[in-house]
């Protein structure tokens, strides 16, 4: 992620415009087109098409950006669903025109918005819509303007990672689902701990403030994220901040600025144990951690899987010879470092690109906003991210004092590589 990028992105994509339309006009639009002919005018928001083929304030206002708005758009929990249930009613209606149901100005929009998201979701009822009411032809001038879209595909790992691996996860804690084919945002997705904690480390890094303030000020920001008995003690009411011996995987969760920071694998599992001793000062929780932010550490450096996975196995003892399809029909909810720390870098190990980590991180159940915040760490490393979820994630999700965090710690790593 280059700098500044994050408070683009924020300004750029804002789905909750299109959420407020949707809202006031989705029921009226999808019973219009139930009935065959479109009598009102919200095409601009139930349709969107790309920015720049319109010239009114509403076309440009609900115009998509680019294709990863688009994607965007089709992965938010009620956006998504609600063009792909009115793109059935469209494909539902027998003996009629585009121009009968639209009108002609309407139609136009219809296909420019169709062939935007055929694109980006080939092989869908939008491909479906073009054939039925356009004989499979696409608009030549979103075309145009989606092969001059030089966005990019993908974005370098960071804790950016981690993080989004918790707030996918978010919705999954309290309600496991066994399988990757899972929905990435829903309706109750959002940052928990670990994402503060995360922001926390990432903070000590950057200043120098001592970890057990830096996570105490955080912690006080975001009060009621889901943090953990022990460790809420610890964070609200003990006064001296000494550690309490635990082995639980706070200790991984928040652990990836550390490998993203390091530049040697000696200066990895220090800042790990560091990271973790202020709380998490059993072996294991050190343990943990080292393990995680090590794993980071060698996806940066582009090590095979199997050169990770041995590192791991050896210096840990961690079993990694295993498979999300074994490891799942058994997995139950494990709080500790030693019980979901081989299983995350397991996920990222049996992945094939940073969403399908996620995907089997949560896949596991149990603790699975943690897990896919661990596998998240590595597989961004590993990988980079599709810059869309990024973006998403970006303007969706976080808030601006933590996006400020982000970004310094990227100039700080990048800062750091060349000393």
């Amino acid at each position: 992620m280059t700098p500044a990028k994050y408070e683009e992105y924020a300004s750029q994509y804002n789905l909750k415009r299109f959420e407020d339309a949707h809202r006031n006009e989705y029921t009226s639009a999808l019973k219009e087109i139930q009935s065959g002919r479109k009598q009102s005018h919200w095409m601009w928001y139930i349709f969107p098409q790309l920015r720049g083929l319109g010239h009114s304030r509403n076309s440009d206002y609900y115009g998509i950006a680019d294709r990863d708005e688009a994607l965007m758009f089709l992965h938010h929990p009620v956006l998504g669903k609600n063009i792909w249930e009115i793109t059935m009613a469209m494909l539902a209606i027998d003996g009629k025109s585009a121009d009968e149901i639209l009108g002609g100005i309407d139609a136009l929009k219809f296909c420019s918005s169709m062939t935007l998201f055929n694109t980006v979701c080939p092989n869908s009822i939008f491909t479906e819509a073009l054939y039925k009411y356009y004989d499979g032809k696409e608009d030549g001038r979103t075309q145009v303007m989606l092969k001059a879209d030089n966005s990019e595909r993908l974005v370098s790992g960071g804790i950016i990672g981690a993080i989004i691996g918790d707030i996918v996860g978010s919705f999954y804690e309290f309600y496991n689902c066994k399988s990757t084919k899972i929905a990435l945002f829903n309706s109750g997705t959002t940052f928990t701990d670990d994402t503060v904690m995360t922001i926390a480390v990432a903070d000590w890094l950057l200043s120098g403030v001592p970890l057990q303030n830096t996570m105490s000020d955080w912690g006080q920001e975001y009060s009621n994220r889901g943090y953990g008995g022990m460790f809420y003690e610890w964070l609200f009411h003990s006064k001296n901040k000494e550690p309490y011996n635990s082995f639980g995987n706070g200790a991984g969760m928040r652990v990836s600025p550390c490998g993203y920071y390091a530049n040697s694998l000696e200066e990895t599992l220090e800042l790990a144990k560091q990271s973790a001793e202020v709380t998490h000062n059993h072996p294991e929780g050190i343990k943990g951690a080292q393990a995680i932010a090590s794993a980071i550490f060698l996806a940066r450096q582009q090590k095979s899987k199997d050169e990770i996975r041995e590192y791991i196995e050896k210096t840990f003892g961690y079993d990694l010879h295993r498979t999300c399809d074994e490891i799942r029909p058994v997995y139950q909810f494990d709080e500790t470092c030693q019980g979901s720390c081989p299983e995350a870098i397991i996920a990222f190990l049996d992945s094939h690109d940073y969403e399908s980590a996620i995907c089997l991180a949560i896949s596991l159940g149990g603790d699975s906003d943690t897990i896919a915040c661990m596998t998240g760490g590595i597989a961004a490393a590993y990988y980079g991210i599709p810059s869309w979820i990024v973006k998403y994630v970006v303007s969706e999700y976080l808030p601006q004092n933590m996006l400020d965090i982000i970004e310094n710690f990227d100039e700080l790593c990048a800062k750091h590589k060349h000393t």
